[in-house]
């Protein structure tokens, strides 16, 4: 793992920045969108006033998960246009600390929020991506089980999902947006005394 290409939220601010339910909503807006976009933009995607949105975006860039992109002039107006970073953002739940509880809601939340996208999604166009599968095209799925790993085939794998996932970050003319949300991890540490 390359720590600079890292964000570990390590304190209290750093996590109640991210904690936000706003902020949430305004990483997962510029995510879907995959290229920069300005405060306007997320503000009105988002229904909310553009100086709540600022607010917020500048709590995210404090933390380094939002940067500036560039600037365009528009109308005789400069618009800001910013970004997602490209580092992989941890909120630390291996780190042993006193917001061992925080982390938790905060992992609990971004799940559920995946989750429920997915839900509502197969709820709402169920026919639709039933057809489509049958075509072969995938518009949903999950995948759930145990492998069995070395604990360097384990650290491969992470590495080449986190390869992945950066190199389709940004959006193109004929990508889509997929949500995603990954778990893995040794199920049987409970029982391994060589870590002890």
């Amino acid at each position: 793992m390359d720590k600079k290409n890292y964000i570990i939220l390590k304190t209290d601010k750093e996590l109640k920045i991210l904690m936000s339910p706003m902020r949430q909503k305004i990483i997962k807006v510029m995510e879907r969108e995959g290229k920069p976009v300005t405060s306007k933009y997320v503000a009105d995607k988002l229904e909310i006033s553009p100086s709540s949105a600022q607010h917020h975006i500048k709590k995210l860039e404090q933390v380094g998960i939002i940067e500036f992109d560039h600037n365009e002039i528009i109308n005789g107006i400069t618009a800001r246009y910013l970004r997602i970073t490209e580092k992989t953002v941890s909120i630390g739940q291996d780190i042993n600390d006193d917001f061992t509880s925080e982390r938790d809601i905060l992992a609990r939340n971004i799940l559920s929020e995946t989750y429920n996208g997915y839900k509502e999604l197969i709820n709402e166009k169920r026919q639709l991506i039933s057809e489509e599968y049958k075509k072969g095209n995938k518009f949903v799925d999950q995948l759930a089980g145990v492998i069995h790993l070395s604990t360097e085939e384990a650290n491969e794998l992470f590495d080449i999902i986190d390869d992945f996932i950066k190199q389709h970050s940004k959006a193109s003319n004929n990508s889509h947006p997929y949500e995603y949300a990954l778990i893995a991890y040794k199920a049987d540490l409970n029982n391994d005394k060589s870590v002890e």
